[in-house]
């Protein structure tokens, strides 16, 4: 595409381009029959793909590309909400795909908080809410953004309404719908993504989002990212592993309950955080602005507190109510246990698992998973030793999914090899992520876990009884599975295991 090309029978003219990307580009058009400014999506896939595929490979993610991006179309024509740009029409222009969408003048607001950093709370709160309310349209439809960031949030220099674009990599929660997911790539956006992301989760649930809005709260309350890259862990490997900073660390004078949420959405444990995003936007709506409030000062433009504090604006919000307090979200605090008491429960739940089966004991120790991995760290031995023990829970249960998560919480713990126990731990934690994978039938990726996995238990000076065990029952389990013509290599090992 090029600036003077005419679209749809003469009704776009395209005048020039706006950004360039890997797999497409946007333009700035001008629509003949209302006179107004719109934006234009082009998908390039020669440009993605030309050079680093193989022709076969090629054509495979060409196909998944533009399949992609013929259902960003219809998930816009389906959001109606004034900050999701609406879909005007979608065509194609000499083989290239394109979208035409409402076009919103402003920075980003990457841009804005490179030019206005730390901003206001109420300024902050007020973009913050606009963006919550957004996703929760577009969760209450389905709709998973999986790259939310501010370089895809626009504030309107006109009246600094938040806009939400790029429904590029979006996830569909309908059980039928089909999935497109480019071959070795993470969705999302590095300093973004969620932990279960970074894991490669194949089930995604709108907790990704609320994650990357904690992040992007997280920058807009402080001016800082929750993780940057350092020369020996990059931001990915924090996000996955380290505990943010508290944002009461960087400004002493943010309200506690800001605090509570924002670590609250931070959780490395999806189902920690809030439950949903309309729980988070009625948390904020506490400290917006409210009609007859002073502009911010230093000036901003645009303003996004404009339409809070004025009644006008094209779509105009209702004022909140302050309340006293906001609500406090954060479902961690309360009585907790010490070291001592935590390893007691740790204990009698695993001696209640294998004397009857699981109860109250292993109930109770799944609910202080979380906050014990805050407090002492997943690589503590205890810490491991629970989250072992509530995934063998959930498997036993059939809840494959989360025992998978569990399992790779100490398979992936950051201290790899230090500490002879706790390499017993992650191996046996690699192994009961092989037993989620059989009913999965993802028979490659548990043969090639399996193997690697009691290589290393093998190279072990003390081999515990219950990882010797378990890797017997899960080889055992792969020789029934796979069947005789491609296990000699788990025999091989099964025969090489004590006892």
């Amino acid at each position: 595409m090029e600036a003077g090309d005419v679209l749809d029978g003469g009704r776009f003219l395209v005048e020039e381009s706006l950004d360039q990307g890997g797999m497409g580009s946007i333009w700035k058009a001008t629509d003949a029959t209302t006179g107004g400014t719109v934006a234009v999506k082009v998908l390039r896939l020669d440009a993605y793909t030309h050079g680093r595929l193989s022709p076969g490979e090629r054509a495979r993610r060409n196909v998944e590309m533009l399949k992609r991006f013929e259902r960003e179309g219809t998930i816009l024509s389906e959001l109606d909400r004034p900050a999701i740009p609406r879909l005007l029409h979608r065509g194609y222009w000499r083989e290239e795909p394109y979208l035409v969408m409402e076009y919103v003048d402003g920075p980003t607001l990457r841009e804005f908080l490179d030019q206005h950093r730390p901003l206001p709370l109420a300024a902050a709160c007020a973009i913050a809410v606009q963006i919550a309310e957004a996703l929760a349209h577009a969760h209450a439809s389905g709709v998973v953004h999986r790259d939310l960031k501010p370089g895809n949030i626009v504030l309107s220099s006109a009246n600094g309404r938040v806009s939400l674009l790029d429904f590029g990599i979006a996830y569909l929660t309908d059980p039928d719908a089909t999935r497109y997911t480019a071959l070795g790539e993470t969705p999302g956006s590095a300093g973004y993504i969620a932990p279960e992301q970074l894991r490669g989760l194949r089930e995604v649930t709108a907790a990704v989002d609320r994650y990357a809005f904690g992040c992007v709260l997280f920058e807009l309350v402080t001016g800082q990212c929750p993780f940057e890259d350092k020369p020996d862990r990059n931001k990915n490997i924090q996000h996955l592993e380290d505990l943010p900073p508290r944002i009461r660390s960087i400004n002493s004078g943010l309200p506690q309950e800001l605090d509570d949420l924002v670590a609250d959405l931070l959780s490395k444990t999806p189902g920690d955080r809030p439950a949903r995003i309309e729980e988070v936007r009625e948390a904020l709506h506490g400290l917006l602005p409210t009609p007859g409030d002073p502009a911010p000062e230093p000036a901003l433009e645009p303003d996004p507190t404009l339409h809070y504090r004025t009644a006008g604006g094209l779509h105009p919000v209702a004022a909140p109510r302050r309340p006293a307090a906001p609500p406090r979200l954060n479902r961690r605090r309360g009585n907790w246990l010490g070291r001592g008491e935590f390893a007691d429960l740790q204990a009698r739940a695993k001696a209640e698992l294998e004397a009857t089966d699981a109860g109250p004991v292993c109930a109770r120790l799944e609910r202080a998973l979380a906050q014990a991995a805050e407090d002492w760290g997943i690589a503590d031995l205890v810490v491991a030793d629970a989250h072992l023990t509530c995934a063998d829970v959930a498997l036993l249960s059939g809840r494959v999914q989360r025992a998978e998560f569990l399992y790779g919480q100490v398979a992936g713990a950051p201290v790899r090899h230090a500490v002879p126990g706790l390499r017993a731990l992650m191996l046996e934690a690699e192994i009961g992520a092989v037993e989620c994978r059989i009913p999965e039938g993802d028979a490659l990726r548990a043969l090639e876990e399996w193997t690697r996995a009691v290589r290393e238990v093998l190279e072990l000076p003390d081999q515990s009884t219950p990882l010797i065990a378990r890797c017997r029952a899960a080889g055992l389990g792969l020789v029934d599975w796979l069947g005789s013509s491609r296990t000699d290599t788990v025999t091989d090992l099964l025969s090489r295991l004590p006892g």
